[in-house]
C-alpha cells in the first residue's frame, strides 16, 4: 500500500510542487495581513485598555463562523480564487496575534517603562526600544499559532479555486481516492509542522527580530509571485472552465477543457470541483468563470426559481431564455442526455418487498433511513418537493457526501440515497433506480453554459462547442462515470478515450 502511494506521489511530483508553492505563498501572505492588523490593534488595547474587550470580542467572532460558509458569503462580492481566501483566513488568523501582543506588552517590567521614560524616551520611542523587543517571544507564539492553523485551513480555499494542496484533498473527496486524500493531506501537515519548529527557534532565539524580519520579507516575495502570477492569469488568452463536485462535472468539464486546447489557440484555466451550483453560478455573474455545464432541471428551479411543470424542450428553451436576458448567458445545445435524479435502494432489499417505483415506498413509512448530499436536502426540486409530492416520512435523514452516501447504503448504514439516474456506481454497488412514478422530477438536460462576453472575446467558441451536441447518450455518460468511480481511472484518461473514439482529437 506504502509503495503504491509513494510510485503514485513520484508521478505526481511537478503538479504537487505547484501545489506545495500555492499552499505556501496563500499561507505566508495571509500571515503578512494578519500581523500587519493584529500588531496595531494589541498595541492599541495595551495603551487603552477599554477597548480590549470590544477588540477581542469581535475578532473572535470569526471564529466561531464556519469558513467555508464565510467563503460563500463572499463570493458575490469578492469572485472566487485569492481574494476572498485571503480575506477569510486573515480573519481567522488575526485572534491569537492581538491577544498575545497585547498580552505581551502588559508582561513588559514596569520598572523597565519607568526607566524608559526616566530617560526621556518618547511613547514611540518606549514602544519600539523597550516594549516590543520584550514582549517578542509572546508575540512570536502567537503568530506561531496562526501559522499552524492557517496551513491547515488553507485547504478551504480549494472550493473556491484558489489553489493549493487542498485541492488534491478535495479531488480524493470527489472521486474515492485515497491516494489523492493523502497526497494532499500529508504535505499540508508537513508544512504545518515545519513552520511551528522555524518560528520555535525564532522565539527561543536572541536574533528573533531579525528572523522574523527575513521571514516577512521572503513571505512578500511570494505574495508578490502570487500577484504577478493571477495577473498573467488574466489575459485576454486564456478561457476558465468550471465544474461542480462530483465525477460527471470533472469528467465534462475535462472534456470541454481538452476539446477547446486542441481546437483553438486559448490557453485553458480548469476551476474544476468548486462546490454547489451557488458557487459556480456566482462566479460567473463575477467573471472568474467563463464557462461550465449546467442541467435545465437545475438552471429553472434552483437558480430560477421557477415550480411550473413543463415538458422537456419547453423547459430548456426557458432557461435558455432567461439565462440570456437574466445573466448575458448563452446556453448552448444539450450534450445528449438527461442526468434525472431519483431514489436508490439496495437491489437484494428491492426484490424481497417489491419495490419498483417511489411510491411503492409509502408502505414503508417512518422506518427507512434515507441519506443524500447537500444539495438535495435544500433544493426544492429535491427533497423538500419530493416527499411532499409522494406523502413521504423517513426514519431519519442523513446530509451525506455522495461517495460516503454509496458506503452507507453498500454496509447497511442507510436503506434509501438520493441518486442521479448516470451515475455509475448505481451499477457498481447493485442498485435499483426507483421510477419518479409522478413525474416530480423534471429533465436535466446537460448543456454547456458560456458567458457572452467570453464569446465576444472569443466568437471561435460558438462553433467549435456546438460539436459536442448530442455527442454523450445517457449510457455513455453512465459509463464513464463507472470508468473513474468504479474502475479507478483518471478523469485526464477517462476524457482523453472518450475524445478520440469520437474523433474528436488525434
Amino acid at each position: 500500500m506504502m509503495s503504491e502511494f509513494f510510485l503514485f506521489m513520484i508521478s505526481q511530483t511537478p503538479t504537487l510542487i505547484l501545489k506545495t508553492w500555492e499552499h505556501i505563498y496563500i499561507s505566508g501572505f495571509t500571515l503578512i495581513l494578519a500581523i500587519s492588523l493584529a500588531l496595531p490593534f494589541g498595541i492599541l488595547i495595551h495603551r487603552y485598555p477599554k477597548l480590549k474587550g470590544p477588540t477581542l470580542a469581535f475578532a473572535n467572532i470569526f471564529q466561531t463562523i464556519p469558513s467555508l460558509a464565510m467563503l460563500a458569503l463572499l463570493i458575490p462580492i469578492l469572485g472566487i480564487g485569492l481574494k476572498p481566501t485571503l480575506v477569510v483566513l486573515t480573519l481567522y488568523a488575526v485572534l491569537p496575534i492581538i491577544r498575545n501582543t497585547y498580552t505581551g506588552l502588559q508582561n513588559v517590567s514596569p520598572a523597565m517603562t519607568e526607566t524608559a521614560d526616566g530617560l526621556g524616551f518618547t511613547q514611540a520611542q518606549r514602544l519600539w526600544i523597550i516594549e516590543l523587543p520584550l514582549a517578542m517571544p509572546i508575540i512570536i507564539a502567537g503568530i506561531r499559532v496562526a501559522a499552524s492553523m492557517t496551513i491547515g485551513i488553507v485547504t478551504i480555499a480549494a472550493f473556491i479555486g484558489a489553489g493549493g494542496l487542498g485541492d488534491f484533498i478535495t479531488q480524493g473527496l470527489a472521486l474515492n481516492d485515497q491516494k489523492l486524500i493523502l497526497l494532499g493531506a500529508l504535505p499540508a501537515a508537513l508544512l504545518a509542522l515545519g513552520s511551528d519548529q522555524v518560528i520555535a527557534r525564532m522565539e527561543n532565539n536572541n536574533s528573533r527580530t531579525r528572523y522574523l524580519l527575513g521571514v516577512i520579507i521572503v513571505m512578500i516575495g511570494l505574495g508578490l509571485v502570487s500577484f504577478w502570477q493571477n495577473r498573467i492569469a488574466q489575459t485576454e488568452n486564456n478561457i476558465t472552465i468550471a465544474t461542480k463536485n462530483f465525477t460527471e462535472q470533472l469528467i465534462l468539464g475535462e472534456i470541454l477543457a481538452q476539446f477547446i486546447s486542441d481546437n483553438t489557440n486559448l490557453t485553458v484555466r480548469r476551476q474544476f470541483n468548486l462546490g454547489t451550483t451557488e458557487i459556480v453560478h456566482q462566479a460567473m455573474l463575477k467573471g472568474d468563470v467563463d464557462l461550465y455545464v449546467e442541467y435545465s432541471g437545475t438552471a429553472y428551479l434552483t437558480v430560477l426559481n421557477e415550480t411550473k411543470k413543463l415538458e422537456e424542450q419547453a423547459l430548456l428553451h426557458f432557461v435558455k431564455e432567461a439565462y440570456k436576458n437574466n445573466f448575458n448567458f448563452i446556453w448552448l445545445e444539450p450534450l445528449g442526455f438527461s442526468n434525472s435524479q431519483s431514489l436508490a435502494i439496495r437491489e437484494d432489499f428491492a426484490q424481497q418487498n417489491n419495490i419498483k417505483k417511489i411510491s411503492d415506498l409509502k408502505n414503508f413509512q417512518g422506518a427507512l433511513k434515507i441519506s443524500a448530499p447537500p444539495e438535495f436536502i435544500r433544493r426544492p426540486d429535491a427533497y423538500p418537493g419530493l416527499i411532499k409530492a409522494y406523502h413521504l416520512h423517513f426514519a431519519k435523514v442523513s446530509q451525506m457526501d455522495p461517495i460516503l452516501m454509496y458506503e452507507a447504503i453498500k454496509h447497511k448504514e442507510t436503506d434509501v440515497i438520493a441518486a442521479f439516474t448516470t451515475d455509475g456506481r448505481l451499477v457498481g454497488n447493485n442498485l435499483r433506480v426507483l421510477e419518479d412514478d409522478k413525474n416530480f422530477y423534471p429533465s436535466y438536460l446537460a448543456s454547456p453554459v458560456i458567458r457572452q462576453q467570453t464569446l465576444e472575446k472569443h466568437p471561435e467558441l460558438f462553433q467549435i462547442l456546438q460539436q459536442l451536441k448530442n455527442i454523450l447518450p445517457a449510457t455513455s455518460m453512465q459509463h464513464l462515470n463507472a470508468e473513474v468511480d468504479v474502475k479507478g481511472r483518471t478523469i485526464q484518461e477517462v476524457a482523453t478515450k472518450f475524445l478520440k473514439e469520437n474523433k474528436l482529437q488525434k
